[in-house]
């Protein structure tokens, strides 16, 4: 018992810290999953940055080339030079002219040409009539500052905006003799304008001395179509780079997938004073960003933990198995080698007590002579064949037995050993019922081997079919097996020990067995020779009531 006890305490010594390694372990691939998914929002959000300033410098770069080439305009006739720059860019939606104190003198306010005048007319006509201030609205704040491309510092993007005004100044140079030598202008701005939910974007300079003001409107779809080429080409797996107006509706994206108000959003940057309430936007359909490679990274980093947790506890088990075993086992050698003493000992004292009163000489009778004499016959037999069985169980256990292999007429042989045996079965109250054939059936095998598992078989008959009225042995065949029978109307064995008889040490649990001494080798060690010349050994329920035990070995049929 106190053994039993360690065992138990060494597997869960084994089992609680191999459990908390796991659970720390799948702990900390959470976190790495966690981390995964961090690193890919993060990434996203970078990526999202450099889009939403790659939008304010290509929109910073249209703003800059058309009021550079505002500045470059002559005075002269300055309505026609307008408005024949507006019918040759394809950027600037419409021309205007307009004067402090004046009004709007281009286009007409009286007169406009075309409804396209009119409704530039009314769109502007707060800013014209002196309602609205010529100085653009703050820009919007955000979760994360996104700094004008014309005026930033740090922007990665520096050096090409730089290029970018280097070119206006080389084009200002380049302007006629008149422009150049005109005097410098002192203002000049854009405005974003909103009218009907819709956005606008007006250009203006302010002429030498403050006598008017004149300027674009950019055509918003051209400006905007220039931006699509900004975003991500093929945006990374499980993600959607999107540009969304100020009414929140998207108007171009990248990636196949359609955006709707039910996709997870990963982040949102406004681009800034360019396009103000305008945002790049990153989509994740498949929801969270990074779940998915972080699932992934989960599921296959679990399984290896997992069986490496299993591996563990298995051979852990596996050894404290081997260990319970063979503490199993010396527990049974321990019973065996008591049984087997007893066993010994019961015929020793037998033919010791029969052999000293035949040698004192005082008996008389020779009827009781010889059944004292066929006695210690008996019990010389006895002993022969329980020593045989432990010579047999050492041989079998180490792995040394060998046979001699011949072959010899299985017929004669099962009815030479039941001769031997028709004395002590009729002893003990049994009928001996023989089912043999007249015939010569050759078998190739070991005849000691099967001698002794024919003994050992009858042995266990004999002990425990108490009150069989009979004992039949009957040989069968079929077209390649000899099957030799040993049947009896004993109490019979139940159908879950059937396989565990055969084990070594086993003994099926009952006052029978109980009552009748052995060590629980016989059918073990029969069984083994059996297989081991190529046959078996089985049990089964005889009809009627009662056990069968079934020796198989392969046999040819012969003719007297």
């Amino acid at each position: 018992m106190k053994r039993t006890g360690i065992i138990i305490a060494a597997w869960l010594l084994l089992l609680v810290p191999t459990l908390l390694i796991g659970g720390v372990a799948l702990r900390l691939l959470q976190h790495e999953q966690q981390r995964l998914a961090g690193a890919a929002v993060a990434a996203a959000s970078e990526r999202a940055k450099a889009t939403a300033e790659s939008i304010a410098l290509a929109v910073a770069e249209v703003r800059d080339g058309l009021l550079v080439t505002l500045r470059t305009l002559p005075q002269e006739d300055l309505a026609d030079r307008l408005d024949a720059w507006r019918l040759d860019n394809p950027l600037i939606r419409n021309v205007f002219i307009w004067a402090p104190g004046g009004g709007l003198s281009l286009p007409d306010p009286q007169q406009p040409v075309s409804d396209e005048e009119a409704d530039f007319i009314r769109r502007y006509d707060a800013l014209f009539t002196g309602r609205m201030s010529w100085n653009p609205p703050a820009p919007d704040p955000g979760p994360a500052p996104v700094v004008d491309v014309a005026e930033s510092f740090f922007s990665a993007r520096r050096e090409l905006r730089e290029l970018t005004q280097s070119k206006a100044t080389i084009a200002s140079d380049a302007a006629p003799a008149a422009a150049a030598s005109a005097p410098s202008i002192q203002t000049g701005g854009w405005i974003p304008w909103f009218w009907e939910n819709r956005f606008y974007l007006l250009g203006w300079i302010e002429s030498p001395g403050g006598l008017h003001r004149y300027g674009v409107e950019v055509e918003t779809m051209a400006l905007l179509s220039r931006l699509s080429g900004t975003l991500p080409t093929v945006p990374p797996a499980g993600e959607i780079y999107a540009l969304v107006d100020g009414n929140g509706e998207v108007f171009h994206q990248s990636g196949v997938v359609a955006i709707t108000a039910e996709t997870p959003k990963v982040i949102s940057l406004p681009v800034g004073p360019a396009l103000p309430h305008w945002q790049v936007t990153v989509y994740a359909p498949q929801g969270a960003l990074g779940q998915a490679d972080g699932d992934s990274f989960l599921i296959l980093s679990t399984l290896v933990v997992g069986a490496f947790v299993a591996a563990i506890l298995f051979g852990g088990s596996l050894l404290l198995w081997q260990a319970w075993r063979n503490l199993t086992d010396a527990r049974r050698k321990t019973s065996f080698v008591a049984n087997v003493s007893h066993e010994l000992k019961t015929p020793l004292t037998t033919i010791r007590m029969y052999a000293e009163l035949l040698g004192e000489g005082r008996i008389a009778d020779q009827t009781k002579r010889h059944r004292y004499l066929q006695v210690i016959v008996d019990e010389s037999q006895r002993l022969s064949r329980l020593v045989n069985n432990v010579l047999d169980f050492g041989r079998l256990e180490q792995g040394h037995k060998t046979y001699s292999l011949s072959e010899f007429d299985l017929c004669e042989t099962l009815q030479g050993v039941l001769d031997s045996q028709a004395v002590r079965i009729e002893g003990t109250g049994m009928a001996l019922v023989r089912r043999i054939p007249g015939e010569v059936w050759d078998v190739r095998a070991d005849r000691d081997a099967f001698e002794q598992a024919v003994l050992n078989l009858i042995d266990n008959a004999l002990k425990y079919a108490d009150g069989s009225p009979q004992l039949e042995v009957e040989l069968v065949r079929d077209r390649r097996n000899c099957r030799v029978r040993v049947l009896d109307r004993g109490p019979g064995v139940p159908p879950a020990q059937r396989q565990l008889i055969f084990e070594k040490f086993h003994r099926v649990d009952d006052s029978l067995t109980t009552r009748q001494p052995g060590s629980g080798l016989g059918l073990s060690i029969a069984r083994q020779l059996l297989r081991d010349m190529g046959g078996g050994l089985t049990c089964s329920e005889r009809l009627g009531g009662g056990c069968c035990f079934e020796i198989l070995l392969p046999c040819e049929r012969k003719a007297e």
